[in-house]
C-alpha cells in the first residue's frame, strides 16, 4: 500500500507549499495566504457583490466573509450596501489596494515562474490543460464537495 500514489496527495503538497510561499510574501502587506485569492478576483471584478465573489473563488460564504473582513480591516476593501438590495454588499477596492496591485501580480508571477521551471513549455501547457479540465469537471463543484 505504501507504493500507492494519488493525485490528491500531490495537489495537497503543492497547495501547502503555495500557502507558505504566499503567506511569507504577502505578510508585509498584512495579507495572509487566505486573502490574496479574494484580492486578485477583486482586481479583475471590482464592484461585485460578496455573493458573486464567493461563486468566483469556489469557496463557502463564511470563508469569503472572513477574508473580506480581514481585507477591510487592513484598508484594502470597502463593503458598500447595494441600493437595490440592502442585504447585499458591493465590494470596492481602496486606493491602498491599488497601490499594491503591481506587487501582488509580481508575487503571483514569481510563483508561477517557480512552478513552470520544472517543466518544458509543452509540459507546462499540458499541465495547465489537464488542471483546467479537472477544475471544470463535475467532480469539482460545490454540490459534490459539500456532500
Amino acid at each position: 500500500m505504501d507504493c500507492y500514489q494519488h493525485i490528491g496527495k500531490y495537489i495537497g503538497e503543492i497547495h501547502r507549499a503555495s500557502c507558505m510561499y504566499f503567506g511569507k510574501k504577502f505578510s508585509k502587506f498584512g495579507i495572509g495566504a487566505g486573502q490574496y485569492l479574494f484580492l486578485l478576483n477583486l482586481y479583475k471584478n471590482d464592484g461585485i457583490t460578496q455573493e458573486e465573489l464567493t461563486e468566483k473563488v469556489k469557496l463557502d460564504k463564511a470563508t469569503t466573509a472572513r477574508a473580506i473582513k480581514k481585507l477591510e480591516d487592513e484598508g484594502y476593501v470597502r463593503r458598500i450596501k447595494k441600493e437595490s438590495d440592502r442585504r447585499a454588499y458591493k465590494l470596492e477596492l481602496t486606493e491602498k489596494a491599488e497601490q499594491i496591485k503591481d506587487d501582488v501580480y509580481y508575487i503571483m508571477n514569481e510563483w508561477e515562474s517557480k512552478i513552470r521551471k520544472c517543466f518544458t513549455d509543452a509540459e507546462s501547457q499540458e499541465l495547465m490543460n489537464l488542471l483546467n479540465k479537472l477544475s471544470k469537471s463535475s467532480l469539482i463543484n460545490k454540490e459534490d464537495v459539500n456532500e
